[in-house]
């Protein structure tokens, strides 16, 4: 379980890094914003109880059909469909939110952990092997953002073995003395993939300021 724990860790780092729309202003209309937001505080409120989490669902549809654009209530939905265990939706929301970012490896890494976790094994390399290209791309085109470099050496878990994942990672570790990359090294270590698969699921998106938002008007 403390390998389990330390996977989502490292999930958790990579996604707060680079996910498509955390580090820049987001355009949104209000209500969707405000839709999004109440959905969070009520299955948060009622600690993810089933009931809460189906009315936090319909809440974000509804914040979807408001703006179809907002790609944080589709993320958002994704993770409360799993935590229903409803794999078939997850998949059709992350096909949803991938049209928003098509060529994004961290949402076809999702593709693939649901995939593998549903016992579609070769449907779910598929993926990894393109998640890979895409990250092998983004390290060549930005050799300074580590993200990328840690979800590639994350990657290789599921790719190749765990004998592969910790040794990219002590390259990375060697080049990069941080504390962000250093933290990584016990979740590396420990790393179960079984373990991690069988409980994967993204973590809601965290509540959004309004400083980080501009809203534009309904048509």
């Amino acid at each position: 379980m403390k390998g389990n724990i330390l996977g989502f860790c490292i999930l958790l780092f990579i996604t707060s890094s680079a996910f498509p729309q955390v580090k820049k202003r987001i355009v949104v209309h209000k209500s969707a914003f405000e839709l999004n937001q109440i959905a969070i505080m009520l299955f948060q409120q009622y600690s993810y109880n089933q009931d809460s989490i189906r009315k936090s669902i319909k809440l974000l549809d509804m914040a979807i059909a408001t703006d179809s654009t907002y790609f944080t209530a589709h993320i958002n939905k994704v993770s409360l469909l799993c935590e229903l265990g409803q794999n078939t939706e997850v998949l059709e929301e992350l096909t949803e939110a991938m049209k928003l970012h098509e060529k994004d490896p961290q949402l076809i890494c999702m593709q693939a952990f649901i995939l593998e976790k549903s016992g579609l094994k070769d449907a779910a390399m598929h993926k990894y092997k393109e998640a890979d290209t895409l990250y092998t791309q983004l390290i060549k085109d930005n050799q300074n953002f580590v993200t990328n470099k840690i979800a590639k050496a994350f990657l290789q878990f599921f790719l190749k073995d765990k004998k592969e994942g910790v040794k990219q990672y002590n390259q990375i570790a060697r080049a990069y003395k941080n504390k962000e990359v250093s933290l990584m090294k016990n979740a590396f270590y420990t790393f179960k993939r079984e373990e991690f698969i069988k409980s994967y699921c993204l973590p809601p998106q965290p509540l959004q300021t309004e400083s980080t938002i501009s809203y534009r008007s309904v048509r």
